[in-house]
């Protein structure tokens, strides 16, 4: 029979390894290792506890190399062990948010992070409690805690130290839910004042990550207010690792067509992650940066960064964003004419994500994957490739993403120049541009619905207003004047004066934070048309069926329930 103390040694021994292999970075060989000490140590109920963590760090590593599904199912495994220990639970409940977040799930990464949350919260030291160094929740995926094992000697098992230990700082989701892994290496950069408790770690984490969350639903109140919270609390308890809440920050800028405050934070989060030395989040902030040095026209600045980022990320085995680097570079070889390269670096980004079971990044890159098909001639396959992103955003809840597809799906029939096709490019794109001119009433402040209007809301009318005017739908455009003519006022605070000189983490901060001096509006009512000579259109509302069918398809409010007459 085999002797458990000497199983349990060579478990730890395997799990070292993995650490070291982690450490050098080499994730799929710590991947391998892990797996071989899971081996090992599941026969025995002995090593119980042993083997969790273990089982932690081997969902650490599949999650790392863009594994999601493994992830996920590993963790789950973990979460229902019997006897598992409850000091573990709320670092595996942030790691698995992680894989959900990836993989679309969002309704239950949410609730896997509230409840780790709640968790970090409760732990959190107290008046009368002992100070930071007391026993508290840890930070990340495991301690390093042992138990005595029965039998000669009263041998204790020795358990490895988990990734998360071996690493010294916090998981941290990415602006756009990136693999999760541990940043950082100990003893670099500088180091918090105060060393915060481990739950006041796994605190921020939680809040950094629920912002993730909340971006990525495109639930744009709760990402303001949860991104703002997320950045106070990481500059209070871990300065040093402020890069990733202001990544969050940028991102969420970007989204809401902010591009000039985007800029400001993103380039501020990546010197934060250059600072504390994390590699992985400062290519993550390379990819957001050239994102959107793309979407203002500025390709030749984009090129160089997303090099630099997939410099980092292929050797390093982050799936996820080496698929997004070689899809942006797709976008820009296909703004050039260079569709059959732009083809090729699409295929590679797919089979990537396809693999990471990323599925809301694989059906932003089919939009892209239609356009050049469609550029290419192939007009069925660029009509399969948006349908199947419209029905999978639809499917996740993404209705804003949905109907930006719808948008693009009616750009691209403009484009083909059939006569034909003009009165299936409106149907998409008048319920589509309704549903994304609306999103601008949630927003909190007047700034931010100026931007959303000018950036992102302006483009998709401009198109409406083309396509109805070379259809020859007369009607349709005066309906869509009266409805623009009608909408909510843009309620820009240009009377606050902005503070005095530069803010202290750059010029982001001359503007006054989004819920400063915010106006909030309702959307606007429904336009009821005066009838006319010959009493035609008397209690008619204004585009009536395409404002009913863009609330049903987006599952957004584009129209109060409020009436006004048009004149």
């Amino acid at each position: 029979m085999t002797d458990p103390f000497a199983v349990s040694v060579t478990v730890a021994e395997l799990a070292d390894a993995g650490i070291e292999e982690f450490r050098r970075g080499a994730p799929q060989a710590a991947h391998d290792l892990f797996e071989r000490a899971a081996r090992a140590a599941e026969p025995h109920p002995e090593l119980a506890g042993q083997h969790l963590q273990i089982l932690v760090n081997l969902a650490t590593t599949a999650a790392h190399l863009g594994d999601h599904p493994a992830a996920i199912t590993i963790l789950r495994r973990t979460l229902d062990a019997p006897g598992a220990d409850p000091a573990l639970r709320p670092a595996i409940l942030l790691n698995l948010s992680q894989s959900l977040l990836e993989t679309g799930a969002y309704e239950e990464a949410e609730a896997v992070l509230t409840e780790c949350h709640a968790l970090a919260t409760a732990a959190l030291p107290h008046p009368g409690a002992r100070g930071p160094d007391a026993e508290s929740v840890p930070a990340a995926s495991a301690t390093g805690a042992t138990a005595p094992l029965p039998g000669p000697g009263e041998r204790h098992i020795p358990v490895g130290d988990t990734l998360a230990d071996a690493a010294g700082s916090p998981q941290w989701p990415g602006a756009a839910a990136t693999a999760a892994g541990p940043y950082g290496v100990p003893g670099t950069g500088p180091a918090a004042p105060d060393p915060p408790s481990g739950a006041a770690e796994l605190l921020m984490s939680c809040l950094v990550a629920l912002s993730t969350v909340a971006i990525q639903r495109e639930d744009w109140p709760r990402a303001e207010q949860l991104t703002a919270e997320a950045l106070e609390v990481v500059t209070r308890i871990r300065p040093d690792l402020v890069g990733r809440p202001l990544m969050n920050v940028a991102a969420l800028a970007l989204a809401t067509g902010r591009y000039e405050p985007a800029e400001d934070f993103a380039e501020a989060a990546l010197a934060a992650c250059e600072a504390g030395r994390e590699p992985a989040g400062a290519a993550s902030v390379r990819l957001m940066l050239a994102q959107l040095y793309t979407a203002t026209g500025r390709a030749e600045q984009a090129e160089p960064l997303l090099h630099a980022a997939l410099a980092h990320t292929g050797p390093a085995g982050l799936t996820v964003e080496t698929a997004v680097g070689w899809e942006q570079l797709g976008l820009l070889a296909a703004s050039r004419g260079e569709l059959d390269e732009a083809q090729t670096l699409y295929g590679r980004a797919q089979s990537l994500l396809r693999q990471a079971g990323a599925t809301p990044t694989e059906a932003a890159l089919a939009v892209r994957r239609a356009e050049v098909a469609h550029l290419a001639g192939r007009p069925a396959e660029a009509e399969e490739l948006l349908t199947h992103a419209a029905d999978t955003f639809a499917a996740l809840g993404l209705g804003l993403r949905r109907a930006q597809t719808h948008l693009a799906h009616a750009a691209l029939l403009e484009r083909g120049g059939d006569p034909g096709q003009l009165a299936r490019a409106l149907d998409l794109a008048v319920p589509a541009a309704l549903a994304i001119d609306a999103v601008r009433y949630g927003l909190a402040a007047g700034r931010q619905r100026d931007r959303w209007r000018r950036n992102v809301a302006e483009p998709a009318l401009r198109l409406v207003f083309r396509l109805a005017a070379r259809a020859g739908e007369a009607l349709l455009v005066a309906h869509l004047i009266e409805v623009q003519c009608a909408t909510t006022p843009i309620l820009r605070e240009n009377a606050v004066p902005p503070p005095d000189g530069p803010g202290p983490l750059g010029s982001f901060l001359d503007e006054p934070p989004p819920h400063a001096h915010a106006f909030a509006v309702a959307p606007p009512p429904r336009l009821l048309l005066t009838p006319d000579g010959d009493g035609e259109g008397d209690g008619e509302v204004a585009l009536a069926d395409r404002i009913a069918l863009a609330e049903q398809r987006y599952g957004l409010p584009v129209r109060d329930t409020r009436t006004v007459p048009s004149w």
